[in-house]
């Protein structure tokens, strides 16, 4: 019996280790096009995690700094680099400034759009409830680091799977109905697949039961009938893209059913064999998200599993920015005695910090590899991966390496694809570091010998990174939040709060109305908080009160509860400014749906002062062709 157990044991272990072996999601061409795609490398179930939880980098305003590139040439070459990346209301941003543009990578940004097949979304709750409690515990202080704003506090980017996705499926993201034109009545949507396969289960079981009774002429003659005339009810507009779902014949709907749908069953090509992404794909989850060992460096990337030297550990597909440097950079302005603007201070977004340069280039290149953002700097000594070019019969990168960097910006990452490669074997758990190049490890020594000397004494007000950890850090009692006639009391201490405010992530039920009399003899409507939308479960399970859209600026009235049972509150949410919108208040919101945000501009990241310097693309492996600046050119000369 012993015997037995300890081989259960051991079996269950090597499963174990087999499924941590097993990649997860593989990056290779898309079915649909020649653009990138991310496919399943094993099979999820919904609500499951795709992948590793990967960073994100806010930059705002970046459009209204480069007024003079409107129109074509530089600024047609600016749109196509954010025509890749995603808005800040969908990664928790959007309070950073006037316009959020993120800049992710891996499947987030690897994975492409389809009406039909969409079975992923960004979950929005892993970034707005993000906690940064590892972190701090680890002894990382924002008023006392030269890293503060040097590197992104945005992190925990998460891709859920909001349908059963199989081993090799391709995954695909819903970048919204115009994009991915889903009202075209023509061309059959999530919605028209997921009704037409609950119809087609009960056409089965309705022609099992009486086809042999009526016949076949009469059994064709009623699907003849279900097809045109009871979808041209029950479908309406919708009727051309459902009836393209359904077969020729009755005969044929247990067939759809077997394969697993009308989706796949139309579009078998989404499925990719397994063993054929081993061979011809990369591997998206050879990194996972934890706190660097590098001191003031933030987070870093480590490695999910042991990997051989010369062993692709992260595929980096690049996004090209035209004139980057000047792109990328910020001026702060002040009059001078005769009341002229001058310039008082210039930096660079922190994009400008995870970019690719060479010094005898215009252009950047953001790399969107799967947690490539977490890869920090380790020097000619400490670093354990390179950069080298693909070499992937789908990715054209040779081709591109001839271009003019003007021709950059129309060329896809499917083509400009770099691979990070071990040089030397890697343990599972290690930490992965590439070598930055002598220019970044210079500056870095200058900011922080600077950064000792001038910041003795200076006094940095809290961050919502801070505040939120005091409410809401793991391991940790809860701390309730002050009501207003708290706040009100002597010796309550508001200059913590001076670059926070308080914001509550809100859906409430609109039916469930309930009218307070005020002293004064007035209402005021009250309304409880929900989790989700009263309508019913949404298309994707997307909708939820924890969203960037439903985030709103609040005040604590009243607190109920305690840390046992849970704190709830009753807000009153502010709908565009404090002075406007409707005067309501939303009773029963949970402790976890109430967050700090810094108010616009005041995260670290957008401080004069933070370090700034990109990454150096290694000399041995940037074209000739890129190299449109003369060889000894100062780069700062651009700005």
């Amino acid at each position: 019996m012993a015997k037995a157990a300890l081989l259960g044991a051991l079996a269950a272990a090597a499963a174990s280790a087999a499924d941590d072996d097993q990649c997860g999601v593989y990056l290779a061409e898309s079915s649909t096009d020649h653009a990138l795609g991310s496919f399943a490398g094993r099979a999820y179930v919904r609500d499951e995690a795709i992948g590793s939880r990967d960073a994100i980098v806010q930059f705002v305003d970046i459009r209204e700094h480069n007024r003079e590139l409107a129109g074509e040439g530089d600024g047609s070459r600016l749109e196509s680099f954010l025509g890749t990346c995603w808005s800040g209301d969908a990664t928790g941003g959007m309070n950073e400034g006037g316009e959020v543009i993120s800049a992710v990578g891996g499947p987030c940004f690897s994975s492409t759009g389809h009406v039909g097949m969409i079975n992923a979304v960004i979950y929005q709750p892993s970034t707005l409830l993000r906690s940064d409690s590892e972190l701090l515990a680890a002894g990382y202080d924002e008023n006392a680091s030269p890293g503060r704003g040097a590197f992104t506090t945005y992190h925990n980017l998460t891709l859920l799977a909001v349908d059963k996705i199989p081993a090799g499926m391709e995954i695909f993201l819903d970048f919204g109905m115009e994009y991915n034109k889903y009202d075209d009545p023509n061309r059959a949507n999530i919605d028209d697949y997921r009704k037409m396969d609950e119809a087609m289960e009960k056409m089965v079981g309705f022609f099992q039961k009486h086809a042999e009774a009526i016949g076949e002429k009469a059994a064709n003659e009623v699907f003849a009938f279900m097809k045109k005339d009871v979808l041209d009810l029950t479908a309406e507009k919708r009727a051309p893209a459902a009836r393209s779902l359904l077969p020729e014949t009755y005969h044929g709907l247990q067939d759809i059913i077997d394969s697993g749908g009308s989706a796949l069953y139309n579009n078998p090509e989404v499925v990719r064999d397994v063993d054929w992404l081993k061979i011809h794909g990369y591997c998206q989850d050879n990194l996972v998200a934890g706190v660097s060992k590098i001191e003031h460096a933030g987070r870093g990337a480590f490695a999910a599993r042991h990997m051989k030297k010369g062993e692709v550990v992260s595929p980096m597909p690049l996004v090209a920015m035209a004139q980057g440097r000047t792109a990328l950079s910020v001026v702060e302005w002040e009059q001078n005695d005769e009341g002229e603007e001058v310039e008082k201070a210039r930096t660079h977004q922190l994009l400008y910090n995870y970019m690719l340069e060479h010094p005898q280039s215009s252009a950047l290149f953001f790399p969107a590899g799967a947690l490539s953002a977490y890869v920090n700097h380790g020097g000619k000594k400490k670093a354990n991966v390179k950069l080298l070019w693909s070499t992937k019969e789908w990715s054209f990168s040779s081709d591109a390496q001839e271009l003019g960097v003007d021709e950059l910006s129309g060329v896809g990452p499917i083509d400009l694809m770099l691979e990070m490669v071990a040089t030397r074997p890697i343990k599972k758990g290690e930490e992965v570091l590439l070598d930055y190049g002598d220019d970044w490890e210079a500056a870095w020594k200058a900011h922080v010998a600077g950064w000792k000397a001038g910041s003795e004494g200076e006094a940095l007000s809290q961050s919502a990174m801070a505040l939120n950890e005091v409410h809401h850090g793991e391991g940790k009692a809860p701390v309730p939040f002050p009501t207003e006639e708290e706040e009100q009391e002597e010796g309550f201490d508001f200059s913590k709060y001076e670059s926070v405010e308080l914001r509550c992530h809100l859906l409430y039920d609109e039916d469930k109305i309930e009218r307070r009399r005020n002293v004064d003899g007035t209402r005021t409507k009250i309304y409880p908080w929900i989790p989700h939308p009263v309508a019913g479960e949404h298309r994707l399970k997307s909708e939820t009160a924890f969203r960037g859209v439903n985030r709103v600026v609040c005040d604590i009235m009243e607190r109920s509860g305690d840390e046992a049972s849970g704190y709830k509150y009753v807000v009153k949410p502010y709908f565009g400014d404090r002075e406007g919108g409707p005067g309501i208040l939303v009773k029963n919101v949970p402790h976890h749906a109430i967050r700090f945000v810094d108010r616009p501009y005041t995260n670290a990241q957008h401080e004069m002062g933070a370090f700034r310097h990109p990454i150096r693309f290694p000399d041995a492996i940037f074209p000739k062709a890129w190299r449109d600046l003369e060889e000894g050119h100062d780069a700062k000369d651009e700005l």
